[in-house]
């Protein structure tokens, strides 16, 4: 399988996961909440953690990480839980009828699945209090019976 088709499989599976549990109905939702919401993370974070969290993304997603970001340190400004969620909510004026607490949650949720445990880790603790707390923590794997 070249590199390209397995980056490719592995976004596709990204995306269709968090659409899936999420209850979206196309895959453009996925793509665009998700997008929202890396990007609101990743502006979140001092510079070094944003480039170790993009590493650990697949190659495609990582494109869209990286869409419009600046080295510049004019990330947000107001890192709060809140502004957060109005962030996306602003953005996202077609899913505004599903609860944005939800679909936040949802995309936080994808990252812990699939991030490396020490990463989430070193993301969250980047994060304000309001949000680590938001953050949901990773779920063990069920044990087969």
């Amino acid at each position: 399988m070249s590199t390209f088709q397995h980056t490719l499989e592995k976004s596709q599976i990204w995306l269709g996961t968090l659409k899936s549990r999420l209850g979206l109905s196309t895959d453009e939702d996925a793509y665009r909440l998700f997008k929202i919401v890396l990007h609101e993370i990743r502006d979140r974070l001092p510079l070094n953690e944003a480039v170790q969290l993009g590493a650990q993304l697949p190659m495609l997603i990582r494109g869209l990480y990286y869409e419009g970001f600046s080295t510049s340190g004019s990330g947000t400004r107001d890192k709060s839980l809140h502004a957060l969620l109005t962030s996306v909510e602003n953005k996202l004026p077609r899913l505004s009828a599903k609860n944005t607490n939800q679909l936040v949650r949802g995309v936080l949720q994808l990252l812990t699945d699939f991030i490396s445990e020490g990463e989430i880790h070193d993301v969250r603790s980047c994060c304000p209090e309001d949000l680590r707390v938001f953050w949901p923590s990773a779920v063990p794997p069920k044990k087969s019976a």
